[in-house]
């Protein structure tokens, strides 16, 4: 009876406990809490998880009106954050139910969420929970990347050329912790690329699965310049996008607009040109093309001796000349045009128009206004028209000196060929408009 009454009057001390002062009392709560605060959680999709922390757990239950000494006695939820230490990782907190927590009255259930802040990266943090009566209870959360993976960011497929077309595939991973739906596949504009394969929506990922998306581009005139598209991925999570990208492989033909000739002289083969001295063909493109032929719509012009045969290769950027004679029987003017046949994209500017005089017949050609020809007879070069005191040269093909003197007689200047091989030569020479340049065929 005696330990009875002791334990009575510790009780009641127990109950109040007076300050130095002796002017407060602090009152101390009947009962114990030592057990933390319950968090349960459960996976929502796009990454979130939700949670829920209780502090229900009283023995008994409901607690007496005066708990006991050893009663369990909930104290309440305190606080619910993010711990400091580790630091969080692309994780933010966001509470539900209630947003404080006072201590009276004491939340006994709260609810609250923790989601990724950027979805396309995983992340990672602990949540704690803290009861009034200090218990602590920490969960390891780590959160995979909600929105899906793909193989790229930017494809460029390249120089591809026109009238052919360019393939790439773009590959989508599901690297969540959950199965994914792609809700849509599509282009921007869809102008030069096309998805050819798997571009129907919705498109079901399980955990660790992939999804190919295969495309096409195809360039047309104009394309030079370079083409783009962006091809976007949308789910519910948040999507991705691949910007695409391509060149179009252009070639351009580019040819002298005119070629005009001057031999005054009938029959004699002319193969300089006063203007220009040939045809240039250029790829003014950015892919290469062939010349594959070339028509002349009058016999009096022709391609010169030693011109390629085609088809003849023409890089982007370069050129080619083609050096073109003229001879004509009769007296007059002479027209025609070259086509130059080609594969290049745009093959419009294959045309160069020729032109050519006659004024003087085979039966004036030792007057004054014949100026070079071959004399077979005599197995001579003879100049009616060259000047007094002016130097003539004869090369052949490659450059070698075949005869070099100066004029003494304006009227009949002559060179002898007796010691050469039939081919063709080129001659140099002065008349009355100046230095002249010109091929001549030695043929006996």
């Amino acid at each position: 009876m005696r330990k009875l009454c002791l334990l009575a009057v510790c009780a009641v001390l127990a109950v109040q406990m007076m300050t130095a002062g002796g002017d407060n009392t602090q009152a101390v709560e009947p009962g114990i809490d030592t057990m933390p605060p319950v968090l349960t959680s459960q996976s929502l999709p796009c990454g979130v998880r939700s949670f829920t922390a209780t502090e229900t757990r009283n023995i008994p239950d409901p607690p007496r009106a005066t708990p006991n000494e050893r009663d369990q006695v909930e104290r309440g939820i305190l606080s619910i954050r993010l711990a400091l230490d580790p630091q969080a990782i692309n994780c933010k907190l966001t509470l539900g139910t209630p947003t404080t927590f006072p201590k009276t009255p004491l939340v006994a259930t709260a609810t609250f969420e923790v989601s990724l802040i950027d979805p396309s990266k995983g992340g990672s943090c602990v949540v704690e929970v803290r009861d009034w009566a200090n218990n602590l209870t920490t969960r390891q959360v780590t959160i995979a990347a909600s929105t899906p993976t793909s193989s790229a960011t930017a494809i460029n497929v390249g120089l591809v050329k026109v009238g052919q077309s360019g393939q790439g595939t773009l590959t989508i991973t599901n690297n969540t912790d959950g199965p994914m739906t792609l809700t849509g596949i599509a282009l921007t504009t869809g102008t030069r690329f096309a998805i050819t394969a798997g571009g129907t929506a919705p498109v079901q990922i399980a955990v660790g699965g992939t999804h190919v998306i295969a495309f096409s581009y195809t360039p047309a005139i104009g394309s030079e310049t370079g083409d783009a598209d962006v091809l976007t991925v949308t789910t519910a999570c948040g999507n991705v996008a691949c910007a695409l990208s391509g060149t179009g492989g252009v070639s351009r033909i580019s040819t002298t607009d005119a070629l005009k000739f001057d031999e005054t002289r009938a029959d004699v083969e002319d193969c300089t040109p006063v203007s220009p001295d040939r045809i240039t063909i250029s790829n003014t493109g950015n892919s290469d093309m062939s010349v594959t032929g070339w028509t002349f719509s009058s016999p009096e012009f022709y391609a010169a001796t030693g011109t390629p045969t085609p088809p003849i290769a023409i890089a982007a950027g370069a050129s080619i000349t083609v050096n073109v004679c003229f001879k004509r029987s009769t007296l007059g003017d002479a027209t025609g045009t070259v086509t130059f046949a080609n594969d290049a994209t745009d093959a419009a500017d294959n045309v160069t128009n020729l032109s050519g005089k006659i004024t003087t017949g085979v039966e004036d050609e030792l007057g004054k206004t014949a100026r070079v020809w071959f004399d077979a007879t005599n197995e001579q070069i003879v100049f009616t028209t060259v000047r007094v005191n002016t130097p003539v040269m004869v090369h052949d093909i490659n450059g070698r000196v075949l005869a070099s003197s100066t004029v003494s007689d304006a009227g009949s200047f002559r060179v002898s060929t007796s010691s050469w091989n039939n081919g063709v030569v080129m001659i140099t020479y002065s008349d009355e408009n100046g230095q002249r340049t010109r091929s001549l065929s030695i043929v006996r």
